[in-house]
């Protein structure tokens, strides 16, 4: 389970108020391997949220605030990440970067029981966990571009009921929605809003429309903030690089 999930009523406030912990599962990506130390940095977030939480309840009737100040304490870098069909947060920190023999730098983020969602360039190709979990996807990348570097085809591998799988294929256009500023917990970010819009049918015959946004930064084409669909059973993600 995401070691933090919690309810996210008010995305507005520069400090977020935390007053409960529902919990979801996601399950660990296959093939990662990360060292004790390594693992035990990336989720500290996540530990450290719930442990407030606990002293909270115990008897500070206060909410938890996140905040900047909050954040600086973690010096790995970390995600959250809201499950925007059933409002709930999770924190993963980061456990592995690699290439591959495809254009771009995978990043795989976990949290403390191992549960894990990965990235190529800050595009969604894999969860483990989720209700219909996303297998893999194909997503246009460029070495050195953030976020989808054209249009054309994606092809997403989903795991359906009794364990079968399906193949959604997607016709992509991409518009670029010009520059905005971005607040993410009192730190600005100069990025360009990059709209992916998508359709197709899966295998059953059954018509997908899914529109990805991604926040990419003007300067080091890094992904702050991104709204990602994993699939037609969980839904949207709304992802934000919560790095120091």
């Amino acid at each position: 389970m995401i070691s933090a999930a919690l309810s996210h009523k008010n995305r507005r406030h520069k400090a977020r108020r935390i007053t409960a912990i529902p919990l979801i599962a996601l399950l660990a990506l296959a093939g990662c391997t990360k060292g004790p130390e390594e693992a035990s940095g990336a989720i500290e977030l996540g530990r450290s949220i719930r442990a407030l939480i606990a002293e909270r309840r115990a008897g500070d009737p206060a909410p938890l605030q996140i905040n900047r100040a909050f954040l600086q304490q973690f010096p790995q870098p970390h995600l959250e990440i809201i499950v925007e069909n059933s409002d709930l947060t999770g924190y993963l920190g980061l456990v592995l970067a690699r290439r591959d023999d495809l254009p771009g730098e995978i990043t795989t983020w976990s949290a403390a029981d191992n549960s894990a969602l990965a990235f190529r360039n800050g595009m969604l190709i894999a969860t483990r966990g989720l209700a219909g979990n996303l297998i893999s996807a194909s997503v246009p990348v460029q070495n050195g571009i953030a976020g989808p570097a054209r249009g054309g085809q994606r092809r997403y591998h989903l795991r359906s009921g009794n364990n079968q799988e399906q193949v959604v294929t997607l016709a992509c256009e991409i518009t670029d929605l010009g520059s905005q500023r971005l607040e993410i917990y009192e730190r600005l970010y100069s990025t360009r809003h990059l709209q992916e819009h998508c359709e197709g049918r899966a295998e059953t015959g059954r018509k997908t429309v899914v529109l990805n946004d991604y926040w990419v930064d003007s300067q080091n084409q890094k992904v702050w903030k991104s709204r990602q669909w994993a699939g037609p059973e969980i839904g949207y993600l709304r992802i934000r690089d919560l790095s120091n």
